[in-house]
């Protein structure tokens, strides 16, 4: 095996697979036109969302899309001029909603879930970040009895799967989080989740470390790229070029522009977030709080509360559409009593979908020294470590003793 690997994409999947690589004894050099953490990895809603193995194309909530996009409020909006170009992925999204592929889906992504903590720990550990970790679980609520009653079974299979979930009562609702306005509606702890007080200063401190033991940091936008069994030539916009012998493709959203010039496209959209983020709320949350009714989350991080969520469906071009954000802390005012809505900065990122829920980890079907690392979709973050581990372990050749078939790049031919 040769040493010289390119990491494209410096997020936090990009960042742990060229830390990964570089533990390996391979020299690495990371490429993104953004500095490390920037992008989702920066403005994500901050969880490690262990138990999150759920296909967002679940059986029955198509029926739901309709009602969501009538309501100004709602969590889904799809721009009328993009929506031709996006019948192909929600077709393919329309053939996953049925109970056998969600089974098949949930069973996969909790192969991976269940090393997340794990990886999460050691490369918290090694970068000095573990003081940016909060670890006291997360709370799931629902407006009423009626929509937790309908979402259980959701409950049920993740429990299948091996993660918790346990009701509270009102007593302990409150003890946990006093400023929390439910009346009648139902909480639910999730343990096993974590949080992160600052995600781009975790991402950037692993891409750091990486460089500062050796690794090579380029900013600058790939354009152009070349594999053969010799190697692999990658040219920049700014017309540097660098050879090395294998590369790992792990631009999020913008993976198919390379994937493209190496083997083909996979289905892959941009599925569009927001976040308004308030320096002083006014109050403190100790644990992140997601709303499965309303389809947000508000985390605490270092530098206030975040309110993340919604998925709009448009082109990577189109401008942003911060009427998206303002609707975040008009659900967080829902909820929170007490809280100040001034102070307010918007952001809006692509995370990278694919059609099944499910990361393309793989090899190339054409080419022995390319890898594939992106579609993480909502769980970037989350699985961000341990696709870097899986990639490092792919490209020495290690033994991965775990089934990736499911996240196979070809999957989709």
């Amino acid at each position: 095996m040769k040493g010289h690997c390119v990491v494209i994409g410096a997020g936090i999947v990009g960042s742990s697979c060229a830390w990964h690589l570089q533990r390996k004894g391979l020299h690495v050099t990371l490429i993104d036109p953004e500095l490390p953490g920037q992008s989702c990895s920066y403005g994500n809603a901050s969880c490690i969302a262990t138990s999150g193995v759920v296909p967002t194309s679940w059986p029955g909530m198509v029926k739901k899309v309709p009602g969501w996009l009538l309501d100004p409020l709602g969590p889904v909006r799809v721009r009328p001029w993009d929506f031709p170009a996006l019948v192909p992925w929600f077709w393919k999204f329309w053939r996953a909603c049925n109970m056998q592929r969600l089974e098949e889906i949930a069973g996969a992504q909790a192969l991976l879930m269940h090393r997340v903590l794990g990886d999460f720990d050691t490369i918290l550990e090694e970068t000095g970040s573990s003081n940016l970790k909060r670890s006291p679980g997360a709370i799931h609520v629902f407006d009423t009895e009626k929509e937790y009653l309908a979402d259980r079974w959701q409950f049920d299979l993740i429990k299948r799967l091996g993660f918790d979930s346990h009701r509270l009562g009102a007593d302990d609702l409150n003890s946990m989080v006093p400023q929390l306005k439910l009346e009648k509606g139902v909480a639910l702890l999730m343990p096993q989740w974590h949080h992160l007080l600052d995600p781009a200063r975790v991402t950037r401190r692993i891409a750091e470390d990486c460089f500062h033991n050796g690794g090579n940091w380029i900013q600058d936008r790939v354009t152009k790229i070349d594999a053969n069994k010799a190697g692999v030539k990658v040219q920049m916009k700014s017309g540097n070029t660098v050879e090395a012998d294998q590369v790992v493709v792990a631009a999020g959203a913008w993976s198919n522009a390379i994937a493209e010039q190496l083997d083909y496209k996979v289905p892959l959209i941009a599925e569009r977030g927001y976040h308004s983020q308030i320096s002083n709320p006014g109050i403190e949350l100790d644990h992140p709080v997601m709303s499965l009714s309303r389809h947000f989350v508000m985390t605490p991080l270092q530098e206030g509360l975040r309110l993340a969520g919604t998925a709009e469906f448009a082109s990577l071009d189109a401008k942003p559409d911060f009427r998206r954000a303002k609707v975040l802390l008009k659900q967080a005012s829902y909820y929170l009593d007490g809280l100040e809505t001034r102070d307010v900065t918007e952001w809006m990122g692509h995370r990278p979908a694919t059609p099944d829920s499910l990361p393309v980890i793989s090899g190339s079907p054409g080419h022995s020294n390319v890898f594939y690392a992106f579609g993480h979709g909502h769980y970037g973050l989350t699985q961000g470590p341990t696709t870097g581990r899986i990639i490092a372990d792919m490209v020495t050749e290690t033994e991965l003793n775990l089934d990736m078939s499911a996240f196979r790049f070809d999957r989709f031919a």
